[in-house]
């Protein structure tokens, strides 16, 4: 690289990077949180592997060399990074993460990957990290064999990674760690379903619990792909955050467990007046054990009748998605403890995003909106912690979910969630001008629970009391995925007729019928964009 080319040192974490002034290679500071998470999920992996072989050995952690971040472990892990462009990720797993042996860093891209080299240099990890230009696809497909699988490999497209993950669940290693992420969260929230389906093998529906469905739709199609092969998955962590997702998955061969998989997935029957969800499974019975031979079944349903037993509204049906936990309890615990030792720049976004997803419940699908219960009854909005001690009062479980600030996710049937609705209106009545349709069918009928509605410690959860940063901010203005990086394996031609194109629809519909004024202006803003 020339001395006189004008560069920017960005530094995160222990690695620097090189941008040029180009700004070519992509680089999105605002996804600092998803990195950081990824090497303290990654540290935790490598300490869990090098135990494993030390156990095998029969000998203890202690009595052999310890890891050391930065050195190369020749019995440690193997990193594939996918979708390097500036190599940042994969020189702070080379450097942060102890117990590596080696970390792939590809792209498609010449350019990107003369960035990454110098990065290498610059970083001083040339012994660890190495370079690929290739298609990422062929990249996996052609480390499929047992022994040239990788243990982790972290996939980070620019929006949908669906295309990529049928040669990444061959590719990892039994025990082995996947970690995806998905940028197009607006068709995974429902906004394009039809998309949603041709990508994803879902249907998408629109709800304030739109996140975390949208978690549940990735592990659905992760673990499709992983059935085909005999394999299938286990969720260690999945987290919603800012504008994107982020799963990490375990995956293991099994033929007996790819026969379960079927009674983990689900179809949601979703009513359009009150947005109350019930979930169908796609099969039933079967044993929780993942080597179970216990024969599934067909259930009966749907779940729902006609119209919804709360409002009178019809159902719109989405899926199927991932109705098992979203998280491993222990997994997520040993990652806190990485967290808590560590010196992350995001640390205590991380913190609070953990043990709220520690508090969450496991076995609980989906969530309630405290704001969308009020205002499908137009009533005012109840204090949080006066509608979780009414539910705790009644019996029943609640969490939040880390996804939404507002999540009542609850174990407690329908009906009780909208007899505490009942009877905090009782106190906080709604004009009678405003009890129409949903309103009036759910407000009419008289509360079948008794409601107490008195606050008991246990409504106010210890994430809440410490303060934790459990539900981040915006990190800054037009924060988002960022622009797509032009470096592009397309020619010239190929994006100037992209740029040429864009809006010329709009342009076309509007010169339609025109005036003559109105068509010159269009004539006038297409040879701009020519230009």
């Amino acid at each position: 690289m020339n001395a006189e080319t004008a560069l920017n040192v960005i530094k995160e974490g222990d690695a620097e990077i090189l941008i040029q002034d180009s700004k070519n290679v992509f680089y999105n500071p605002v996804q600092e949180f998803n990195r950081d998470l990824s090497v303290a999920v990654l540290t935790h992996y490598a300490a869990e592997h090098h135990k494993r072989i030390m156990d095998s050995r029969k000998k203890t952690l202690m009595g052999d060399k310890l890891l050391t971040a930065g050195a190369k472990f020749e019995e440690g892990v193997t990193i594939l990074e996918a979708f390097s462009a500036t190599g940042l990720r994969s020189i702070r797993y080379a450097r942060e993460v102890p117990g590596v042996k080696r970390v792939l860093a590809n792209d498609i891209s010449e350019l990107a990957v003369k960035s990454i080299t110098a990065n290498i240099a610059h970083n001083q990890v040339q012994g660890l990290v190495s370079t690929s230009h290739n298609d990422a696809a062929m990249v996996m497909y052609e480390h499929r064999k047992q022994t040239e699988r990788f243990h982790c490999v972290d996939l980070d497209p620019y929006g949908c990674p669906s295309a990529f993950l049928d040669g990444a669940v061959q590719c990892v290693r039994d025990e082995g760690v996947l970690l995806v992420t998905c940028t197009d969260m607006a068709l995974l929230c429902g906004n394009t379903p039809e998309t949603c389906h041709a990508k994803y093998g879902a249907i998408s529906l629109k709800s304030k619990a739109c996140h975390e469905m949208a978690l549940r739709i990735v592990l659905q199609c992760i673990e499709s792909h992983a059935n085909r092969y005999g394999r299938y998955i286990v969720p260690l962590l999945s987290v919603s955050a800012d504008f994107y997702v982020r799963v990490f998955v375990r995956v293991r061969t099994s033929a007996a467990a790819c026969k379960q998989s079927v009674s983990k997935l689900g179809m949601v029957y979703q009513c359009v007046g009150c947005d109350v969800v019930n979930l169908q499974p796609l099969m039933t019975g079967g044993a929780r054990g993942a080597e179970s031979q216990a024969k599934l079944s067909l259930p009966h349903g749907p779940p729902v009748t006609q119209l919804c037993q709360h409002c009178s509204h019809r159902h719109h049906v989405g899926g199927p998605i991932w109705i098992g936990p979203l998280h491993d309890v222990e997994f997520a615990i040993n990652v806190l403890k990485v967290v808590k030792l560590g010196a992350f720049a995001t640390q205590p976004r991380m913190e609070g995003v953990l043990t709220v997803i520690l508090e969450e419940l496991p076995d609980v699908p989906l969530y309630y909106s405290l704001e969308r219960l009020c205002a499908v009854v137009h009533c005012e909005t109840m204090p949080m912690l006066a509608f979780r001690s009414a539910l705790l009062n009644t019996g029943h479980r609640v969490s939040f979910s880390h996804a939404c600030r507002q999540s009542i996710k609850t174990d407690a049937p329908a009906e009780v969630v909208w007899d505490v609705v009942r009877h905090w209106v009782r106190t906080h009545p709604v004009r009678s001008e405003r009890l129409v349709g949903a309103a009036a069918a759910i407000l009419g009928k008289k509360p079948a629970t008794s409601i107490d509605m008195t606050t008991v410690p246990e409504a106010n959860p210890p994430s809440r009391q410490l303060k934790l940063v459990r539900f981040q901010e915006n990190p800054r203005r037009h924060w988002g995925p960022g622009t797509r990086s032009n470096t592009c394996v397309q020619g010239e031609n190929k994006i100037e007729k992209s740029k040429r194109n864009q809006g010329k629809r709009k342009r076309k519909d509007v010169s339609k019928g025109s005036s003559p004024v109105q068509k010159t202006r269009c004539a006038q803003k297409e040879e701009e964009v020519v230009d």
